[in-house]
């Protein structure tokens, strides 16, 4: 933690934390996800409010004859604002409209998260784009009292940790009067504030009534008038105007602007509670067993979570959120809907498994079936992505201290910078492959009750194509400007930060999106050589969670040999001691026309193309040699190799 730029994304990332821990009561959205929502924010609502920009912008200068200069400034107050906090809203406002379970799924808490974690990733990204380079420029520090830049008659202050830590919603970065008096201490950060707000305005306009409408589309206009109320001051605060007239009175309101969030909140959170109370009184059958006899949910389900540490805690939370996602959808579904039925079936699988002997003797063990990889060739893609990483993280990571800023001036240097150009284009085809590769794998996971997976991997693609559009406009300005390292970028806005932005430090930023790109199949070496050990009631309940779509490694560790990771006694205790267990055998043609053909598929995958897909897969591992058992419709043993087919498509 001793890099300015990782104490930078640390600021972001904390403020989403804490708004996120006061919305554990109604949430269904998950910490990763929302990291992924920062990186949205900072990849694919900044490069979409950067293009917006550039167009507005351009296109007004050349239909005026006004300078581009001018109208850049005049813009920065009126529509630059509005974009960026449209664009911010703009990637969950997408997946709403194109599908019904996230509409259905999510609550208002979820949206209100989510355009918090995307403002985030906003400031995020015009912070790093402003400061990238200035490493040589700040004084001595480190993590505890953080850094300082000297600017003039003030300084640009990255906080330290405890300062961090202890303030609420903290910036990345300050800027401080050199000669103020008062003691400096981290700012509120601004866009994620805004676009906490406009997140649940969004939410309201989706799920909301007609009057509830009205007070959704208010918190989209709002954050955009105090955004830009913000930026006149800064830029122009003698000039009149609407926005001139407004600017005083929301400047007073900024002082509040700490409790615009906890406002919204509580707004939020009352309202989802009281669809969650509906819901749970018209769908008794996602109670359990505790609660329909009148325990609170909290003692009910805490009850499971301890009862068989260290095993119990992440399934339960796991199936907490499932339910609040699956009682969001009442009113909007029918009784047949693929995820309150997904439910109902894991209440009832948790209810037999919520005694402590129900994971008695629980433990991960090797499969023996299972060899692990030899010989470099099945590691190469791996070597491969973290060797074009390399540059982006030493320019960021190390080269971002200032002990260590002249590991970007050699970056930056004549003999050098040329192989950062070849591996920023063998990133761009890097990065072009895995987008491919996650577009086709989204069709399963859209066959699914859950909406989690499919949203992970669309937030994906999009962070994939705004990284790609940076990585390429990038490329193609430096090429245009002779290959210069140091050539800035065209002036737009996202608060000039792009203008002063090093051509190497857009670039590497772009390419830092491989992160969020490792290579397919490393969920497999962490997880898939591994089974977990249960009982079958245990295994039932883990395994009818994954089907649904809500568990991705563990599911695929359910996928055991032998039984299935259950106990030996697993067969006898589900069927009796009359019907012996399969044999362990390479699926036969006849079994795999029972499982593809058994409405319990069909049940489970609506998409006949991915019911294929699904059978394609079993083949495969048996090809491979695998040893496999007879997989019976409807039995966990099926429910847990679907469960390790859907978790491999993340």
């Amino acid at each position: 933690m001793r890099v300015v730029t990782v104490l930078m994304m640390f600021a972001a990332c904390y403020g989403v934390w804490q708004l996120t821990m006061l919305a554990s009561a109604t949430r269904t959205v998950r910490m990763p996800l929302l990291i992924l929502g920062v990186v949205t924010g900072l990849y694919g609502a900044g490069m979409l409010a950067l293009g917006l920009q550039l167009l507005y912008t351009r296109g007004v200068a050349a239909l005026t004859g006004d300078s581009v200069a001018e109208v850049v400034r005049t813009a920065s107050y009126t529509t630059d604002p509005l974009i960026e906090e449209l664009a911010k809203v703009a990637p969950f406002a997408l997946l709403a409209l194109l599908h019904r379970k996230v509409r259905a799924q999510w609550g208002l808490t979820d949206f209100l998260l989510l355009g918090a974690a995307s403002g985030a990733g906003f400031a995020l990204v015009e912070q790093l784009l402003r400061h990238a380079g200035e490493a040589a420029n700040a004084g001595a520090g480190g993590p505890v009292e953080g850094w300082t830049i000297i600017r003039g008659f003030s300084f640009v202050q990255v906080w330290g940790l405890p300062d961090l830590l202890t303030s609420w919603l903290p910036t990345p970065v300050s800027y401080v009067d050199a000669f103020g008096t008062d003691t400096p201490s981290p700012d509120t950060s601004l866009h994620l504030v805004w676009s906490a707000l406009a997140g649940l305005g969004l939410g309201l306009l989706i799920r909301g009534s007609a009057l509830q409408r009205l007070a959704g589309a208010a918190l989209i206009v709002f954050p955009w008038l105090d955004h830009a109320a913000f930026n006149h001051d800064v830029v122009n605060p003698a000039e009149g105007g609407f926005i001139g007239v407004v600017a005083g009175p929301l400047a007073f309101l900024r002082h509040a602007l700490w409790l615009y969030p906890l406002l919204a909140l509580g707004a939020a959170t009352f309202l989802d509670r009281r669809t969650l109370l509906a819901a749970k009184r018209a769908w008794p059958d996602t109670l359990t067993e505790p609660e329909r006899a009148g325990r609170p949910a909290f003692a009910a389900l805490s009850g499971f979570a301890f009862a068989g540490l260290p095993w119990t805690p992440y399934p339960a939370w796991v199936y907490v959120l499932t339910r609040r996602a699956a009682l969001y959808g009442h009113g909007r579904t029918g009784e047949d809907d693929p995820m309150r039925r997904a439910v109902a079936e894991a209440t009832t699988a948790l209810d037999e498994s919520r005694s402590a002997e129900a994971w008695r003797g629980a433990g991960v063990r090797r499969r023996a079936a299972v060899t692990p990889p030899r010989g470099l060739k099945a590691y190469l893609p791996l070597l491969l992505w973290l060797v074009l990483l390399v540059p982006a993280v030493l320019y960021f990571l190390p080269g971002g201290l200032p002990t260590f800023s002249w590991v970007q001036e050699l970056l930056g240097s004549s003999f050098v910078f040329p192989l950062v150009m070849a591996g920023a284009v063998a990133g761009l085809l890097w990065l072009g492959w895995q987008v491919v590769a996650t577009a086709r794998r989204l069709r399963p996971l859209l066959a699914v009750p859950a909406a989690y997976g499919a949203v992970t991997a669309e937030l994906r693609l999009l962070t994939g194509l705004g990284s790609l559009t940076a990585a390429a406009s990038s490329l193609l300005l430096g090429l245009a400007a002779g290959g210069s390292a140091d050539q800035p970028i065209l002036p737009a806005h996202i608060l000039d930060a792009i203008s002063n932005t090093l051509f190497i430090a857009s670039l590497l930023l772009a390419m830092l999106a491989m992160v969020w790109f490792p290579p397919f199949g490393m969920a497999a070496l962490a997880g898939g050589g591994f089974e977990i050990i249960v009982t079958a009631a245990a295994g039932k309940f883990l395994a009818t969670l994954g089907a649904a779509g809500a568990m991705a490694i563990l599911a695929m560790m359910m996928g055991g040999s032998g039984s299935g990771g259950r106990g030996d006694d697993y067969w006898e205790e589900k069927y009796g001691q009359d019907d012996p267990p399969p044999r362990r055998e390479r699926i036969s043609d006849a079994n795999k026309a029972e499982l593809e053909d058994s409405g319990w598929l069909k049940n489970k995958i609506k998409d006949p193309q991915t019911r294929r897909d699904f059978m394609k897969w079993l083949e495969q591992g048996h090809k491979q040699g695998e040893a496999h058992e007879h997989l019976r419709p409807g039995s966990p043993e099926a429910e847990a190799k679907l469960a390790e087919f859907l978790a491999e498509m993340l």
